[in-house]
């Protein structure tokens, strides 16, 4: 019996150290299997590519992938060095958003021709021979924005609606205006499309000077973010914010801020969480096992390519509070800027319903859905006596002038009626207080 205990204790032994070194292998064998992903974005500056990549990073600490994040820096030139270098580290896989869509069929084809896997991200260049194409529904994008154009315009607009297009060669910038002309088509508006190299907002503030120089557009569309803000910072100034329609796509931290401010109608959100989610499970996908979980296929040239397509939404003043999550307290932020501005009266867009700030009769149309009226600019009046006293009466409209009649002893003002100057402060109190939470629908 001896003899048979020491040969189990032996074998007991051995097969310990076996199973010791077995798991010691499989504790090493999943960090050398790790997949090696790339993300080669166009500009980090960008609102929604920052939120990307947090997705991205922290999806790849959870699941044990090596990450390498390049920005581009909105240089094409940078993008292709960062490109070379992620054939240098063997990545497995690379996502691309092209900062010179023009440059992507390119650098998709040197990837392929190294055995990279790559997937496209948010534009598809021309025969670029991609695996995987992961984009926000830019043809909805374009249809949400020519509805809302539709439904909300002022009474009296002539149908202009000019478009500030991005890089001419951007199919997903091309797509959204398509979409807007098939919307808008039969309805009496013609869209006046303006491209923009890179999306430049710089470029896009130029061509909102020289449109206001032929006439005020109803309407001002634009296929990405920063170029509406820059709409925006140009139509302020010349007090038409409540004249003219502001849509943009792709509702960047500033878009969302001018929304809940008041000064911008509404914006498409493209969802960079979606975005940034479908991308890295296409692109840890493709590394691991060759394929990955699309659900529809797209025609680009003579091949279809696996796609995947985001929801995007309608966000207006009044639904802002859904970006908070990604931005934090917008509402907030506005009510102090309003503050700072005497209770948001004068240039800020308030209830837009298809009705203009300037315009006092018939401030009732609420027909369409969601829409209330907009409320109207307001003049604040300051009046100090000769003892001192000082009293302030906000005023709707413009005042044009002032009369003073001695009576009793005491002024009393005639230019603004007693019962006009309590509503105007009414007014005024609603523009601050309501503002931030609902805004143009």
């Amino acid at each position: 019996m001896r003899p048979c205990l020491r040969l189990f204790t032996v074998l007991l032994a051995v097969l310990i150290m076996a199973t010791g070194c077995a798991n010691r292998d499989n504790q090493r064998r999943p960090a050398e299997e790790q997949p090696k992903v790339g993300f080669s974005v166009a500009d980090e500056r960008r609102d929604g590519n920052q939120t990307i990549k947090k997705v991205v990073e922290e999806r790849s600490k959870r699941d044990g992938v090596r990450l390498t994040w390049m920005d581009a820096q909105g240089d094409p030139l940078k993008q292709e060095r960062d490109v070379d270098k992620m054939i240098e580290q063997k990545m497995d896989a690379v996502v691309l958003q092209f900062a010179d869509p023009q440059m992507g069929s390119g650098l998709a084809r040197r990837l392929a021709m190294n055995r990279i896997k790559v997937v496209a991200l948010e534009t598809l260049p021309s025969d670029a021979p991609v695996d995987g194409f992961i984009a926000s529904n830019h043809t909805m994008a374009g249809e949400l924005s020519g509805r809302y154009i539709l439904e909300n315009a002022h009474p009296g607009s002539q149908g202009r609606v000019l478009v500030l297009s991005g890089d001419p060669n951007d199919p997903m910038a091309q797509a959204i205006v398509d979409s807007l002309r098939e919307t808008l088509k039969g309805t009496g508006w013609s869209p006046e499309v303006a491209n923009h190299p890179r999306s430049d907002p710089a470029l896009a503030g130029t061509t909102v000077e020289t449109a206001l120089a032929e006439g005020v557009p109803d309407a001002v569309l634009a296929t990405d973010s920063r170029m509406i803000v820059a709409a925006v910072e140009g139509l302020r100034p010349r007090g038409l914010l409540q004249r003219v329609l502001t849509v943009g796509v792709g509702a960047d931290r500033t878009a969302a801020e001018a929304l809940v401010m008041g000064e911008h109608d509404a914006e498409i959100d493209v969802a960079p969480e979606m975005l940034g989610q479908f991308a890295y499970e296409a692109a840890v996908g493709l590394a691991r096992e060759g394929r990955w979980q699309y659900d529809s296929q797209t025609r680009n040239g003579t091949s279809t390519i696996p796609t995947r397509i985001t929801p995007v939404r309608l966000i207006q003043a009044n639904n802002a509070f859904l970006l908070e999550e990604r931005y934090g307290d917008l509402t907030r932020m506005a009510q102090q800027q309003q503050g700072q501005q005497g209770g948001g009266g004068g240039q800020g867009k308030q209830q837009q319903g298809g009705e203009g700030g300037g315009e006092q009769g018939g401030g009732g149309q609420s027909g369409q859905q969601g829409q209330q009226q907009q409320q109207q600019s307001m003049t604040k009046l300051t009046v100090t006596t000769q003892d001192g006293k000082t009293v302030e009466i906000d005023i709707p409209g413009e005042v044009q002038s002032i009369e003073t009649e001695q009576m009793g002893g005491q002024q009393d003002q005639q230019g603004g009626q007693g019962g006009g100057g309590g509503q105007g402060g009414q007014g005024g109190g609603s523009g601050g207080g309501q503002g931030g939470g609902q805004g143009s629908q």
